[in-house]
């Protein structure tokens, strides 16, 4: 049998390179310092998953480090 799967292996591929993706809380900061934060209450944050935050600054191009 072989000893290391290259495809879902453990061991990260480039140790240097930061994250490129962009947190969760970075998303949220940059939804709710925007112009369109009225839009979004703290329930909506709050249950939002990161697709959803990822889908409201791509909707109103928000900008964010990654994104």
């Amino acid at each position: 049998m072989v000893d290391l799967d290259v495809r879902n292996g453990i061991t990260p591929v480039n140790t240097i390179k930061q994250p490129s993706a962009p947190t969760v809380s970075a998303l949220k900061a940059a939804i709710s310092g925007s112009a369109h934060a009225a839009k979004y209450p703290a329930a909506f944050m709050h249950a939002a998953t990161y697709n959803d935050l990822v889908y409201v600054c791509r909707l109103h191009g928000i900008a964010v480090a990654g994104l």
